[in-house]
C-alpha cells in the first residue's frame, strides 16, 4: 500500500493505493486477475510503482496460471470450502465448529 504523496503525520484523513494482488476464482474455476489498471493508475503517481510494474504483471500472470490450473501455492487450497451458516447457529455450536477448525490445523 502507497500512502498518498501529500501525508503528513498531522493529516486527518490517509488515502491509500492497493497493490495487494488479487486472484479471483469464480464457480465455474475460470481464473482471473484484478489488479492491472490499479498498478497502471499508481504507476502514473509513484515512481517506486512504474520501476516495479513489469514484476507485479509478471507476478500475475503466474498466479492465474497456477489459478487456473490449481497448482502452486493453489494447490493446497480445497476446490470447494464447506458452508457453515453461523448466523443459524448457537454461539455454543459455532464455538465447537471453529475450536476443532482451529485444533486441525496444529
Amino acid at each position: 500500500m502507497l500512502p498518498n504523496s501529500d501525508y503528513t503525520n498531522t493529516a486527518r484523513e490517509l488515502i491509500y493505493t492497493d497493490l495487494y494482488i488479487d486472484v479471483v476464482v469464480r464457480p465455474d474455476y475460470s481464473v482471473y486477475t484484478k489488479d492491472h489498471e490499479v498498478f497502471d493508475r499508481a504507476a502514473r503517481y509513484f515512481p517506486i510503482v512504474e520501476q516495479s510494474r513489469k514484476k507485479s504483471f509478471e507476478v500475475l500472470d503466474w498466479l492465474e496460471k497456477h489459478a487456473k490450473h490449481w497448482s502452486g501455492p493453489f494447490k493446497l487450497i480445497p476446490r470447494l470450502l464447506p458452508r457453515t451458516d453461523f448466523e443459524t447457529l448457537s454461539p455454543g455450536e459455532a464455538s465447537t465448529i471453529l475450536q476443532a477448525l482451529s485444533e486441525k490445523d496444529l
